[in-house]
């Protein structure tokens, strides 16, 4: 992100005052934050509650700045307050540094593998305490380190870049562009990722220069030192780039003296356009030569690639077999099993399939049925030669009106004490 800067100097994000608190108007509690501490113990409660506003509004400027690296002196100054500096910073950047808030800048990014580093910082401690905290001395707040750390993680990640090289001024680019980090406060963002084993850095001469590289591996994922084969792709991308680069210069160089040729011409310099046009035929020679080359290169970058991917396919494979077969080896699963299991099924089918034909072979003695039935035609013969009776004396009015109600009455009672249990071998009766 671009910063705009006023005619003395000044940044936009230094004037805007938008990360002070809404109590930085109250000349009453200003006057309490600002003035130096008291001592603890005459109000505890007081004392750590002050602390913690310091604290968290360091830590604000420094989010709102873009960069975790503070001085005494940066501070004051960015605090002032109607011409009032804050006096109580000093116990403040004490109180971080005991807790470990608050490192010394230099400490810090210095490798922690260096010759006699523990010792030394032991050494700078007892100083610092014995002669106090120097106002133009740095330190890094860590809080916003590691906040820093997250947001150049979630911008690799949005740009792919994940295991892969990339060049630091490449990273620097990247992360102001996509953040509000300025580069200062990318050095130690990158040194608290690099302790965290979630980064490495590197050197790779090509020629006379020296590429400082990083590498940040995927998300949980410790990462692996920079192998030989990633720092030849390296070496080949920046072929890559540079033959491109060179072509677009050889290109225009080409269109400028397309343009002296034209010149000439038109002033009647005819040997003058005749001998640039042998310098532009020569760059158009040179530039098909650069092309044919910068081809084979990118077929050789696209089968390295493609090598790498197969590589990770391969991978993914053998990974496959192995949960596969612990997967089988952790349930028991296997063609054994399988075998017994199915054996055991068709045993099981078969002998329900016995047990049906047996319950469907049963038989029931029927023998008193007959009787029963011969039974049953005699009452409906009866009913049927009295009905028609009650139907020849029904002219005469002769027969009652409920004559026929208590016949019918009748044979539903003698057919009540017929029912049997048989109702799953014979259909029930309907009249």
């Amino acid at each position: 992100m671009a910063e705009n800067s006023d005619s003395c100097g000044t940044s936009n994000r230094e004037r805007d005052s938008s990360f002070l608190p809404i109590c930085w108007s109250d000349d009453i509690r200003m006057g309490f934050l600002l003035a130096d501490f008291r001592s603890r113990t005459i109000n505890p409660e007081s004392y750590d509650n002050k602390l913690r506003f310091w604290k968290d509004l360091v830590t604000t400027y420094c989010l709102f700045q873009g960069s975790s690296v503070v001085s005494l002196i940066h501070l004051k100054d960015a605090f002032r307050r109607k011409s009032i500096a804050p006096q109580c910073l000093i116990t403040v950047f004490d109180q971080m540094l005991k807790n470990g808030e608050l490192l010394p800048k230099d400490q810090f990014l210095e490798p922690a593998t260096s010759s006699g580093w523990g010792m030394k910082w032991t050494f700078e401690r007892v100083r610092r305490r014995m002669i106090g905290i120097s106002e133009s001395e740095e330190f890094v707040v860590q809080t916003v380190a590691e906040q820093h750390g997250q947001m150049i993680q979630r911008t690799i990640e949005c740009d792919g870049l994940f295991d892969k090289l990339i060049n630091y001024t490449k990273l620097v680019k990247i992360v102001v562009q996509s953040t509000n980090i300025i580069e200062e406060g990318i050095r130690p963002a990158l040194k608290l990722l690099e302790n965290a084993r979630r980064l490495t850095i590197g050197n790779i001469v090509r020629g006379n220069q020296t590429h400082e590289v990083i590498k940040l591996a995927q998300p949980t994922v410790e990462v692996h030192s920079i192998s030989y084969i990633e720092r030849c792709i390296y070496e080949l991308e920046q072929s890559e780039l540079d033959l491109n680069q060179n072509i677009s210069k050889t290109e225009q160089a080409i269109a400028n003296i397309m343009e002296q040729i034209r010149t000439h011409i038109q002033e009647g310099h005819k040997q003058s356009a005749k001998s640039l046009l042998k310098k532009k035929h020569l760059l158009e020679n040179s530039i098909q030569s650069k092309i044919n080359s910068l081809e084979n290169l990118q077929q050789l970058l696209s089968r390295i690639h493609e090598t790498q991917q197969n590589i990770g396919i391969l991978e993914a494979f053998k990974l496959g077999s192995i949960t596969l077969k612990k997967t089988f080896a952790d349930s028991g699963l296997n063609i054994h099993t399988v075998e017994n299991t199915l054996m055991e099924m068709r045993d099981v089918l078969e002998e329900n399939k016995e047990i049906q034909n047996m319950i469907a072979t049963v038989t029931v003695d029927d023998s008193d049925d007959l009787d029963l039935e011969q039974e049953l035609g005699s009452l409906i013969d009866i009913a049927f030669k009295e009905n028609n009776l009650c139907i020849a004396k029904d002219s005469q009015d002769l027969t009652p009106a409920n004559q026929t109600n208590d016949l019918d009455a009748e044979i539903l009672k003698r057919l009540e004490d017929l029912q049997v249990n048989n109702s799953g071998l014979h259909s029930p009766l309907t009249n």
